[in-house]
């Protein structure tokens, strides 16, 4: 069954369907999901869109090296890499710390795709864990852990309320006569977003994104039992709500309008790093640009270069090359070390 019958058969049973359910069907169903879908190739220039791990090595390179400043001394090293996609981050970052000395005795990829997990295990010979669930984790406390994504939140489902009259109603999808169309619902949880996002006074037709899909898996990070570890992750987003819809949708490297087309096509949202940071304050996150982060973390080697390619794939990387994107394309970093008195 296709995406766009899966969606009518909903909307035909309830009257509507959220946009979180929308989207994660589109993206994750097991059998008709972008991200599941064989034959169709998601990821690089032959792809739906492009990421900076599939242009260069030297974006692996500088998140390798912002682990290492945290932990200069590491040498037993666990990976674990949310959403490794086609896998390029984890093999540049493995190949990237052996040739520091670093042994990389355990590597686990979350994944919920079963075509990046086959994909994965084609293209590498290492070998790796596939988990589903970070809950799923086997902690082994005498390595230093390594916790890292990109582009891996933006894939979350995250449910739209609009603000009217002091209320949030949901924003939903419904269809009649043949054409697709948005309503609002209201929803018992109004009062609850007032005061989860008190610092915000909301005006009639702000628009509120919020996903408990990325709450849980917030939760999950924050419940390892790691008494060592860094995380980091990298993604397209904004430290204050931008109160209105961050949807996006390609095809083919191209933007699309809602209902344009259903099959083969990603949606994603912005990651409201605001949310991330507040949810580990306690462990004082740091949150800094792309650009930054590959100016701070590539060695001089590659900045200093005036090789005319490694002068090009650092603007591309850094977003000199795409209307200066680097800025909009967020960094949030942490470091737990428990063994410190």
């Amino acid at each position: 069954m296709s995406i766009q019958a899966k969606i009518d058969t909903i909307i035909k049973s309830v009257g509507s369907i959220s946009i979180q359910d929308f989207v994660e069907i589109s993206n994750f169903d097991k059998v008709s999901g972008f991200y599941n879908k064989p034959n169709i190739e998601k990821i690089g220039k032959d792809g739906q869109f492009i990421t900076s791990p599939e242009i260069s090595s030297l974006f692996s390179i500088a998140l390798a090296n912002q682990f290492l400043k945290e932990f200069p001394k590491a040498k037993n090293v666990n990976l674990l890499e949310l959403g490794p996609g086609n896998g390029l981050l984890t093999i540049d970052i493995y190949n990237y710390l052996k040739s520091k000395n670093i042994n990389v005795n355990n590597i686990t990829l979350l994944e919920r795709s079963d075509y990046f997990k086959e994909k994965i295990s084609e293209r590498s010979k290492l070998k790796v864990n596939f988990i589903e669930n970070i809950y799923d984790y086997e902690i082994d406390n005498k390595n230093t852990i390594f916790i890292y994504s990109n582009e891996f939140f933006d894939a979350f489902g995250s449910k739209q309320f609009v603000f009217n009259n002091g209320n949030f109603n949901e924003i939903k999808i419904s269809k009649e006569n043949s054409k697709y169309f948005l309503m609002q619902d209201s929803v018992a949880i109004s009062g609850e977003l007032i005061d989860h996002y008190s610092k915000y006074k909301f005006k009639n037709n702000d628009i509120l994104e919020h996903s408990n899909l990325i709450l849980n898996i917030l939760s999950d990070i924050k419940n390892l039992n790691c008494k060592k570890y860094f995380f980091t992750t990298t993604d397209y987003g904004y430290t204050k709500l931008p109160l209105k819809s961050t949807l996006r949708l390609l095809s083919s490297h191209k933007k699309l309008h809602l209902f344009d087309k259903f099959e083969n096509v990603d949606y994603s949202f912005g990651v409201n790093f605001e949310l991330l940071r507040d949810f580990f304050i306690s462990k004082n996150p740091q949150i800094i640009n792309q650009k930054n982060l590959i100016n701070n973390n590539l060695p001089n080697e590659y900045l200093k270069s005036r090789n005319k390619n490694i002068r090009e794939i650092i603007d591309f990387i850094s977003g000199e090359k795409f209307n200066n994107i680097g800025q909009v394309f967020l960094n949030l970093s942490f470091k737990n070390d428990e063994t410190i008195s």
